[in-house]
């Protein structure tokens, strides 16, 4: 990205003559600028009285679509991606909900037919990082958003994965070095064959057990995967997971405690049985059999009371040595930057208390806090890959000044990366003693830091008086 401590320069990136109106770049531009300054705070709080009413024209535009906006961007992230060697793509999907009784024009429901159930619409995005190990952020790749309502049906949702990485590997231009990754939702047998046979990469949790060609009876993959053992074991990390607000997400993802997990590596390849149900809306004339490579991912010994860890992940990449399938394995952790990336829209922006009152409108404004949710990630994440770097190489030297002179924890005299992020964090509420902050003090403190600097700044252009 953009230097991350130069906001100008960011802001310059997204809004990089987006429009054939001027006064729309400008406007993008100055809308860029203050948000990032202050992600958090509320529009009528981070604007000026003027600013506000142009940023609310701006967003309700008929000529202002989601993909003008993130043109800027995306042509950046494109650059940036062929500048790599091997690029990862992170797909998820999202939601935003609202309280059941507003009156948002344009968005759906919850569930569809109870109308006390909250406003909602959902984003699937796409992210691009960097897959040399340190999980860099590279930018947005892909962006979709739709609604749900009674009346129409959406059945064929699954399809957006399969269309999303066909519309980013053409967006970024260099789909041979793009790997796809995506969680159990996107287990599909006619998907597999349509990428695997127009040469995309991808690395892919499985959720169905599926049945494989077996020469004696049925076998399923899970089956088969029980006799064979590790090649490999590879020591991670696993972050704390909350319990969730029903059963069936608690199934899904199990709560936890952070803990230090070994995990045991074994892949294959198997030919996979092409499922007795077909698409409601079929695309392709998959064949009664496909051949594609697994790496089974499990914890045999997980620490007692918790539930233990298993994958099978379905690749296009090689198996053949433990070094590639534990490489594998690398790749699909690091899909879990998606999850924070959401993190980082959701708290770090406030997106889900943004007051605009139709669909149109907040998917204008998530397109304008897509890249700068992306910069707090960029920000964050560099802080923990690097902690010995440099302050200055997340922070500009105001920053840094207001945070010595000003800011609730001591810096040392050469402060690194690791110490003004959390110096950052501490302005927003963060107690050193609680771990890793989380992303609303993060983002809070970085609107104080903000907010600080413009007044430190101030400061400097006044003249000096003998008076």
């Amino acid at each position: 990205m953009a230097n991350i401590s130069d906001v100008t320069q960011f802001a310059g990136e997204v809004a990089n003559g987006n429009f054939s109106d001027r006064r729309l770049n400008e406007r993008l531009l100055r809308l860029v600028t203050s948000l990032s300054e202050k992600p958090g705070l509320s529009l009528p709080k981070a604007l000026d009285p003027a600013g506000l009413e142009g940023a609310y024209r701006f967003v309700s535009n008929q000529r202002v679509t989601p993909a003008t906006i993130l043109s800027g961007h995306l042509a950046a992230t494109r650059k940036r991606a062929e500048a790599e060697e091997t690029v990862l793509v992170a797909h998820d999907t999202t939601s935003f909900s609202y309280r059941w009784d507003g009156e948002r024009e344009g968005l759906g429901r919850a569930q569809p037919n109870n109308d006390k159930s909250n406003q909602t619409f959902l984003a699937h995005l796409s992210l691009a990082l960097a897959a040399d190990g340190t999980r860099r952020p590279l930018g947005v790749a892909g962006f979709k958003t739709w609604t749900r309502n009674k009346k129409e049906s959406h059945g064929i949702e699954y399809q957006r994965w399969e269309d999303q990485i066909r519309e980013t590997s053409l967006a970024l231009g260099c789909p041979e070095k793009l790997v796809h990754l995506a969680d159990r939702e996107a287990d599909d047998y006619e998907m597999f064959y349509a990428l695997k046979r127009d040469g995309h990469r991808f690395v892919m949790r499985c959720h169905h057990n599926r049945l494989l060609e077996a020469e004696a009876g049925k076998l399923k993959l899970r089956d088969f995967f029980s006799k064979i053992g590790a090649v490999a074991e590879r020591e991670v990390p696993l972050t704390r997971r909350k319990t969730k607000r029903t059963p069936a997400e608690n199934k899904a993802h199990a709560p936890r405690v952070a803990r230090l997990a070994l995990l045991s590596v074994a892949g294959a390849t198997v030919s996979l049985k092409r499922p007795l149900s077909e698409r409601r809306h079929p695309r392709t004339d998959p064949p009664a059999t496909l051949d594609i490579n697994v790496v089974h991912v499990w914890e045999a010994a997980p620490q007692e009371g918790e539930t233990p860890v298993e994958w099978y992940l379905y690749t296009t990449d090689p198996i053949e040595t433990p070094e590639q399938q534990l490489a594998v394995v690398d790749f699909y952790r690091t899909r879990w930057m998606i999850e924070e990336y959401n993190k980082a829209i959701k708290s770090g922006c406030s997106f889900e208390n943004r007051q605009l009152q139709d669909y149109e409108s907040l998917v204008n404004l998530l397109a304008i806090f897509l890249p700068i949710a992306c910069r707090l990630l960029l920000i964050r994440s560099e802080a923990a890959r690097a902690p010995d770097e440099p302050a200055l190489s997340v922070v500009s030297q105001d920053e840094l000044d207001v945070l010595r002179v000003l800011g609730r924890r001591k810096l040392s005299s050469s402060p690194t990366a690791h110490e003004v992020y959390f110096a950052i964090a501490a302005l927003g509420g963060h107690i050193k003693y609680n771990g890793n902050p989380g992303w609303s003090s993060l983002s809070a403190g970085f609107e104080t830091l903000q907010t600080l600097t413009a007044g430190w700044s101030a400061a400097k252009l006044q003249p000096v008086s003998d008076q």
